[in-house]
């Protein structure tokens, strides 16, 4: 139950605080547990959450943040050459992806989860061969892998005569799957 934006009542002792996370311990209950026994109860006042998404956007804001999230998100990526491009194009697919550009979005995903998967499988040789090692090792999940053709397949568009002669579908879809399998992928690996 909300009192006003910048204070809230503990639904167990009737007490206002401006967050509760840490007094609700004083009723034996964790958060999950008090959510539970109070399903429409909050945790946070709306002043508290606010301030915590400006300052986390302020935060985003900086160039100096951005650049070492980027260069974050392939710690796992040995090859300091091959780290460099992947930042790059994923940058660029999520803006493609941003600005509903399907079939780039689908070509540099596709080339994103290509290399990481050839890198993390160093047998690998091929796109095929680290997707079936991938598999195998089940780095990737059976429902990943069927996608990860498709992913294959569409990234070869980039051959005009190619999407002719296939008449294949680019749309939304295939490039939001191809985002999602690589975010996962990404997060898989980076952890």
């Amino acid at each position: 139950m909300k009192n006003n934006k910048s204070k809230i009542k503990c639904l167990e002792c009737g007490k206002l605080f401006s967050s509760i996370g840490y007094h609700i311990k004083k009723h034996d209950l964790t958060s999950q547990e008090y959510l539970i026994r109070h399903p429409n109860a909050q945790l946070s006042a709306d002043d508290v959450v606010n301030k915590i998404k400006e300052k986390s956007v302020e935060r985003y804001k900086s160039a100096e943040f951005r650049k070492k999230v980027g260069k974050r998100t392939f710690d796992f990526i040995k090859n300091k050459d091959l780290k460099s491009l992947l930042q790059r194009d994923y940058k660029s697919a999520k803006t493609c992806l941003e600005n509903e550009l399907w079939k780039p979005s689908i070509v540099l995903y596709g080339s994103i989860i290509e290399a990481i998967l050839i890198e993390i499988n160093p047998k690998a040789k091929t796109f095929s061969d680290a997707l079936e090692l991938a598999k195998e090792n089940s780095q990737i999940s059976e429902k990943e892998y069927h996608k990860i053709h498709m992913v294959r397949n569409l990234r070869n568009y980039v051959h005009l005569h190619e999407e002719l002669e296939e008449q294949g579908d680019i749309n939304e879809y295939w490039a939001r799957t191809f985002a999602d399998i690589c975010e996962k992928i990404i997060k898989r690996f980076g952890m």
